[in-house]
């Protein structure tokens, strides 16, 4: 067996307005709430402009006990951040700039331009662009 790539992020979150407009604005990521809402599920799947799941959000309303320990905002173990490879370092910046995001740049860590925040739900986003 060896892994192919990283399949999606799963974000508990206790405000789906905030993340998903947080993931669209930023990443350009849409949400799709049909499958979870096929399954009884509070919350959506962020897709990609060609309809790949990314970021997998799901409501914490006490519906699913397997959530019931975790704390919104809190850590949840050794996950330091979440990474997304991105295009359009200079467009990015200055539509998060206007948005008046706090955010931190590293222009040529690794030979990459990068940009970091923090998402509604208090976890670190890193935005990679290579050769941008």
């Amino acid at each position: 067996m060896t892994a192919l790539g990283l399949d999606h992020v799963n974000i508990l979150t206790e405000d789906l307005p905030a993340t998903i407009a947080f993931y669209n604005d930023v990443l350009g990521l849409i949400s799709d709430p049909t499958v979870l809402a096929g399954i009884g599920m509070a919350g959506t799947w962020l897709r990609d402009p060609e309809g790949r799941p990314i970021v997998h959000v799901v409501v914490k309303d006490g519906t699913r006990s397997a959530y019931d320990t975790y704390i919104v905002g809190q850590p949840t173990g050794a996950v330091h951040h979440v990474a997304f490879r991105c295009r359009g370092f200079d467009e990015t910046i200055a539509r998060l700039r206007d948005q008046g995001l706090d955010i931190a740049v590293n222009d040529g860590n690794y030979n990459l331009r990068q940009i970091v925040l923090t998402d509604p739900n208090g976890i670190l986003v890193e935005m990679n662009f290579p050769g941008d």
